[in-house]
């Protein structure tokens, strides 16, 4: 009995050991995921703060791109008024509006 009992307390004692190592093996691989973890996070997040910047940089951009493009629209529609075109017509060209006996009707053939 004393015999069978020494076994079982070896094989106990074995088993004990054994399961300690997987203990702390396991203890090691969690340990060492979390902290893969929590460095991809820092990471994401690093990356996140960084596109966002870029994002409201490109916007910023883009608004100033759309002021430059109203003022442009508008200095178009001043350079092409028509007030504008006629005066510069009859001073530069001398250019007039033809009078009614001037105008000459030519027919299609």
């Amino acid at each position: 009995m004393k015999d069978i009992s020494y076994a079982l307390n070896g094989l106990l004692l074995k088993a004990s050991r054994k399961a300690q190592a997987y203990i702390l093996l396991l203890t090691l691989l969690f340990t060492a995921i979390t902290v893969i973890s929590a460095q991809l996070v820092i990471y994401s997040s690093y990356e996140k703060r960084a596109l966002v910047h870029e994002l409201h940089q490109l916007q910023k951009q883009r608004d100033a791109m759309q002021i430059e493009w109203g003022q442009l629209l508008l200095e178009q529609s001043a350079w092409g008024a028509y007030s504008r075109v006629e005066v510069l017509v009859t001073k530069q060209l001398q250019m007039r509006v033809p009078s009614a006996t001037d105008v000459v009707m030519a027919r299609q053939p």
